[in-house]
C-alpha cells in the first residue's frame, strides 16, 4: 500500500483566528499544507507538545514580546529544523529589532502580502524538498538493504574492496577462505590474500587501477591463500559496485579446478545453480538470467516473468502426507516445464512456485503464455506414491514496460499478482497492474510506476471540448485534454490529479509526447478536413526541455493539419516566473506559424505584466471564474480589467465550462464571445 503523503503543519501565531484559513487561501496548498492557530504563549506550548508542527508564522506583538520568546524557543527546541517567519508592522522598529536579534528565517511587513506570500512558498518547497530526499534515501537503504540480502544468500563467493582494503564479504567468501566472521577478514587487503600467478601480473598497480574505479575488464587466474595455509588457484573478476553509499569494486571469486575435475567442476556449478529437486535454474540463478536477458535486450516492452503455483497446496499435502511433499513438488515441475515447452527458461524459486522467463514482444503474447500454463496444467492428474490427485494452479504475470525495470522488481510485481490470483480462487492468471486512485494518497515513487504503466499499457485517453464564437457559427477550437482511465475500472482520473505529480517528478515531457502522439492519430483517423483549431496543453517542463521541444517540433511537421491551427496553451501561473523561457518558445513555434495561448488565468489575475512580455493570442480563465456573474460585483468588475487589457494586447478571451446561458450576456457585454460549455457542443472522446 502507497505512504500517505503526510501534510506540512504551520501554526500561525496571531489573535487573529482568520488568519490560518487566510494563509491556506494565500498559499493554494490544499492537501500539501494545513495551519494551525496559537493566540496565547500557553497555546504555543500546548500545540507543539501534541502535533508535530514543520513551520511557523507568527505575527509580532510589540506588547508581548514573551509571545515571540516563547515560539521561537519551542520551534528550536524541535529535533527536526522548524523554520519561522515573522509578521511586524512596518513602523515598529522595536519588533524588528527583536525578531533580528532573536533570529528567524524570514521576516516581512505585514503589509506586504505578496513579498509574505514568496517567502512562505519558499520555505514550503523546501520543507516539501527535504521530506523527498528524506524518503529518497529511506528507499536507497530499502534497495541496499534488499541487495545486501541477495548477496548474503548467494552461492557465489563475493567480496567488496574499497582503497584495497576488504569492507564486505559474504558468508561464501568467508568459507571460502576459511574466516569464521567478517571481524576477522575486515581490514584486510586483497594482497594479503592473493598473490601473482605469473610474473608479468602486479597486483599493486591492478590496486592503484582500482582506487581510481579502472576496472579490469577480464578475470585475472590468481593464487589464492586460506587461513589454514592452504592455496588454490582463483579466477577473480571485478566490477564497479557501491556499498554504504561509497563507490567501490565488487570482487567474485570462483575456484579454479584442475582439468582432470572437469567433470566434477561441472557437477558443482550445476548445484550452484540448480534445484537439486526439479533440476530448474535456483532463485539466485533465475534472478542473475532475468538481468542478463533485460540487458541484452535493447527494447524491453513486452519481456515477462511468469510465476506459478499449485492451487491448495496445503491440501493436496494433507491428502498424500508431509513425506510425500517433494514427490508431488517434483511431479508439478515435470507438468509445468512440459507446458511452458521452449517459452522460456524455468526455475524453481521456493517450495512449490516456479518462474518462467518469457521473451515476448508484447503484452498480448505474454498473456497467451499464461493463459496456456494455466490451462496446461488445470484438471490435470499426478500420481504421488500410491494417490492420484487433480491439480491446477494460478499465474501471477507481469510485463516490462519502456524503461529496464530492476530485476528485482519485475519479480516483485509478478508475486503480487500471484498472491491476487490465489486469492481470487486459483486456476486462472492475473497480470499485475498498480492501482491508480484519485485521492492523491499515493507516494511519488507509486505514481511514478502508475504513470509509466499507464502509458505503456494505453491507459490514457484524449478528450476534446468545443470552444465557439456567439459571432461566428463557423469559428471553432478544439480544446485538447487527457484522461487516466485504469484498466478494468470505471474510475476517470483528470489531469489536474495526475499532471502536477507528473511535473514534480520529471515525467510531464513524457505525457506530453504521449498526447501529442495521441492527437496525431485522432485527426489522421478524421475521414474529412475542418477548419477547426487546436487547443494542446504544455507542460513547463516540457517547454523549458531541448530534447522534448525537439521531439514536439519534430511531431509538429508530421501533423495532419497545418500548424497555423495549432495554439499551444501554456498555464498562466506555471510561466508567470518563467517569462523569458516561455517567449523564447513562443518565438521558436511562431516561425512554424502556430498560436498561443494563456491559460488557467484566475479573474483577479494581474495579467498586465505578463501580456506586456508575452506574445498570445488567446487568453483561457480559470474554472469557475465566470460562474454566477449576474450575482457577483466584484466579479464582474475584474473580469472588466481583464477584458481591458486583453484588448490592448489585441488577446482574445475565452470562457471555460459555461452552465447558465444567462451568464453569456453578461460576457458579451465585456467582448468576451468565446465560451465553452457542455450546452455548446458535445464534448467529444478521441
Amino acid at each position: 500500500m502507497a505512504k500517505q503523503t503526510e501534510e506540512i503543519k504551520i501554526l500561525t501565531v496571531t489573535d487573529d483566528p482568520s488568519a490560518p484559513r487566510e494563509l491556506d487561501q494565500m498559499l493554494g496548498a490544499e492537501g500539501i499544507a494545513r495551519s494551525l492557530f496559537a493566540d496565547t504563549a500557553n497555546a504555543v506550548s500546548r500545540t507543539f507538545e501534541e502535533t508535530r508542527i514543520d513551520m511557523v508564522m507568527i505575527h509580532v506583538d510589540a506588547a508581548d514580546p514573551g509571545l515571540l520568546e516563547t515560539t521561537i524557543r519551542h520551534a528550536r527546541e524541535q529535533k527536526h529544523f522548524v523554520p519561522v517567519i515573522a509578521l511586524v508592522d512596518g513602523e515598529d522598529a522595536r519588533s524588528a529589532l527583536a525578531v533580528a536579534t532573536l533570529g528567524v528565517e524570514g521576516f516581512v511587513s505585514q503589509s506586504n502580502l505578496r513579498q509574505l506570500k514568496r517567502l512562505a512558498k519558499g520555505q514550503l518547497e523546501s520543507l516539501q524538498a527535504r521530506r523527498d530526499a528524506s524518503q529518497a534515501l529511506r528507499s536507497l537503504e530499502d534497495i541496499e538493504a534488499r541487495y545486501t540480502l541477495l548477496l548474503d544468500s548467494s552461492s557465489e563467493s563475493i567480496a567488496y574492496l574499497h582503497e584495497g582494503l576488504h569492507i564486505y564479504a559474504n558468508p561464501a567468501y568467508l568459507d571460502l577462505f576459511g574466516f569464521g566472521s567478517f571481524e576477522d577478514l575486515e581490514g584486510l587487503s586483497m594482497l594479503d590474500l592473493f598473490t601473482a600467478s605469473r610474473k608479468d601480473q602486479d597486483l599493486k598497480k591492478v590496486l592503484k587501477a582500482l582506487s581510481r574505479d579502472d576496472i579490469p575488464r577480464d578475470a585475472m587466474l590468481l593464487n589464492a591463500h586460506r587461513q589454514d595455509g592452504t592455496e588454490f588457484k582463483a579466477s577473480v573478476a571485478f566490477s564497479p559496485a557501491r556499498y554504504g553509499g561509497e563507490y567501490c569494486a565488487q570482487m567474485l571469486v570462483n575456484e579454479e579446478l584442475e582439468q582432470a575435475d572437469s567433470k566434477l567442476q561441472e557437477e558443482l556449478q550445476k548445484l550452484r545453480t540448480h534445484d537439486m529437486l526439479t533440476g530448474m535454474l535456483n532463485s539466485a540463478s533465475f534472478l542473475e538470467e532475468l538481468k542478463a536477458s533485460l540487458s541484452a535486450r535493447k527494447e524491453t516492452s513486452g519481456f515477462s516473468v511468469l510465476l506459478f503455483s499449485l492451487d491448495n497446496f496445503d491440501e493436496l499435502v494433507d491428502k498424500i502426507g508431509v513425506g510425500a511433499t517433494d514427490s508431488l513438488i517434483g511431479e508439478a515441475a515435470k507438468l509445468f516445464q512440459s507446458v511452458v515447452a521452449d517459452n522460456g527458461e524455468t526455475a524453481r524459486l521456493r517450495d512449490h512456485t516456479f518462474g518462467v522467463l518469457a521473451d515476448t514482444e508484447s503484452r498480448e503474447e505474454a498473456e497467451k503464455l499464461a493463459t496456456r500454463i494455466v490451462e496446461g496444467c488445470g484438471g490435470k492428474i499426478v500420481e504421488v506414491r500410491d494417490t492420484s490427485l487433480t491439480i491446477s494452479g494460478s499465474v501471477g504475470l507481469a510485463v516490462a514496460g519502456s524503461e529496464v525495470p530492476e530485476p528485482e522488481s519485475l519479480v516483485e510485481q509478478a508475486e503480487t499478482a500471484l498472491n491476487e490470483a490465489l486469492r481470487a480462487g486459483g486456476n486462472g492468471f492475473v497480470r499485475y497492474r498498480p492501482k491508480v486512485s484519485a485521492e492523491g494518497e499515493e507516494d511519488d515513487a507509486a505514481w511514478a510506476e502508475r504513470l509509466r504503466h499507464a502509458i505503456d499499457q494505453n491507459e490514457l485517453g484524449l478528450v476534446t471540448s468545443a470552444i465557439t464564437c456567439m459571432e461566428d457559427d463557423s469559428f471553432l477550437i478544439n480544446d485538447v485534454e487527457t484522461r487516466l482511465r485504469t484498466e478494468d475500472s470505471d474510475e476517470v482520473i483528470m489531469p489536474s490529479v495526475y499532471m502536477p505529480v507528473a511535473s514534480r517528478i520529471g515525467m510531464a515531457s513524457r505525457l506530453d509526447i504521449d498526447m501529442l502522439g495521441r492527437l496525431r492519430q485522432l485527426l489522421a483517423d478524421r475521414k474529412s478536413g475542418t477548419d477547426a483549431q487546436w487547443l494542446v496543453p504544455l507542460s513547463l517542463e516540457s517547454i523549458m526541455d531541448p530534447d522534448a521541444m525537439g521531439m514536439v517540433e519534430e511531431m509538429l511537421g508530421d501533423f495532419p493539419v497545418a500548424s497555423s491551427r495549432i495554439i499551444w496553451g501554456l498555464r498562466e501561473q506555471d510561466v508567470r516566473d518563467k517569462l523569458r523561457q516561455a517567449q523564447a518558445f513562443i518565438e521558436r513555434f511562431q516561425q512554424h506559424g502556430c498560436q498561443f495561448a494563456l491559460c488557467d488565468v484566475d479573474a483577479n489575475a494581474s495579467i498586465q505584466p505578463v501580456l506586456k512580455y508575452l506574445s498570445v493570442d488567446f487568453m483561457r480563465l480559470a474554472q469557475g471564474a465566470v460562474q454566477d456573474l449576474g450575482n457577483n460585483d466584484k466579479l464582474r468588475e475584474q473580469l472588466s480589467n481583464l477584458s481591458t487589457h486583453a484588448r490592448e494586447h489585441k488577446v482574445r478571451i475565452i470562457a471555460p465550462k459555461i452552465e447558465h446561458t444567462g451568464d453569456l450576456a453578461t460576457l458579451w457585454q465585456f467582448g468576451i464571445t468565446l465560451v465553452q460549455g457542455e450546452f455548446v457542443r458535445e464534448a467529444a472522446a478521441g
